[in-house]
């Protein structure tokens, strides 16, 4: 009998990799174009699909519900935006208060729910303004972000505060808990939805218009094995780094679609070199997670947007 568990805000990948028993908890069972693809998974995928709503700002009763029966909780609800009119309330409360709800509906569980898995992220463990990493010269799990403010940088805060929220409840209520701490999450697609500061980085990019920056990437299928293993492995522990060691030039980007897409025209990105950022060694040495190289994350992700007909590339005259 296939092994039940839940997964907070719909996140279809994790069902993908294990064939799972899947409840998954949405805002809204109304909104019908935000969980077509949900349906459509469920469908073509092992396992069974369940929906069912609760939302981050309506307490911990509909998380107990969803969570009786499951082995485990994959919690990765979280608000991913960076402008926002009231950060506060947009971002970093229902961060902060979702994830309190969610470790109060686990021990309300703990008959059922062996262990926690939350999607926290590389912004828990450093800033936009550089800070000298406190072990070696990358940044590991060792490392949390004490420089970003709800004003400037209210994103960050909401994961720093949402993870600190998670183990002071995992502490104070005896909940198992792991984290998996992402940096900018990319790879193929499985949703025609166009509402994601991932995929719209990258529609961009596949349509002619570079990106600046030199940002450091996650895989999503990476991500997803991440999560799997961290539950699964009884001696998984504490964070999980799971991204790429070094920064991607913009020049590195364009020149893999181009490679990717001989046929097509890419605005050349600023030129640069890879940089040491991130020290990922404990998930692969403890997990045993391979991490997927950033060339092929970003020609698989194009190669999705430009199938699925979400991105127009301008084809060479």
């Amino acid at each position: 009998m296939p092994t039940l568990v839940c997964v907070t805000g719909g996140a279809g990948f994790v069902a993908t990799a294990k064939g799972y028993d899947v409840r998954a908890t949405v805002r809204s069972l109304s909104d019908a174009e935000k969980i077509s693809h949900l349906t459509r998974l469920a469908a073509a995928l092992p396992g069974r699909l369940e929906l069912v709503e609760a939302d981050l700002l309506g307490g911990e009763g509909p998380f107990v519900a969803a969570f009786r029966g499951c082995r485990y909780v994959f919690h990765c609800a979280s608000p991913f935006f960076i402008e926002a009119a009231d950060p506060q309330a947009e971002l970093v409360d229902p961060a902060v208060r979702g994830t309190q709800a969610v470790m109060a509906a686990a021990a309300a569980n703990k008959a059922d729910v062996r262990r926690v898995v939350l999607t926290s992220s590389c912004a828990a463990i450093k800033g936009c303004k550089p800070v000298p990493p406190k072990e070696g010269s990358t940044y590991s799990e060792a490392d949390w972000n004490e420089t970003s403010t709800v004003e400037e940088e209210a994103y960050w805060v909401s994961k720093v505060q949402a993870e600190r929220a998670a183990w002071e409840a995992a502490g104070r209520l005896g909940v198992d808990l792991v984290t998996i701490l992402p940096e900018f999450i990319m790879g193929p697609l499985i949703s025609t939805r166009i509402d994601g500061t991932s995929m719209g980085y990258m529609k961009a990019w596949v349509e002619g218009k570079a990106q600046s920056g030199a940002p450091v990437f996650a895989d999503v299928r990476d991500v997803a094995r991440a999560h799997i293993l961290a539950a699964e492995n009884p001696a998984a522990s504490g964070r999980y780094i799971v991204a790429n060691s070094h920064t991607t030039p913009a020049a590195h980007i364009s020149a893999w679609l181009q490679e990717r897409f001989p046929e097509y025209v890419f605005e050349a990105g600023e030129a640069g070199e890879p940089q040491p950022s991130i020290n990922n060694s404990r998930v692969q040495r403890e997990l045993g997670l391979a991490i997927t190289p950033v060339r092929e994350t970003l020609q698989d992700m194009a190669a999705t947007l430009v199938a699925l007909g979400l991105a127009q590339p301008q084809r060479k005259a």
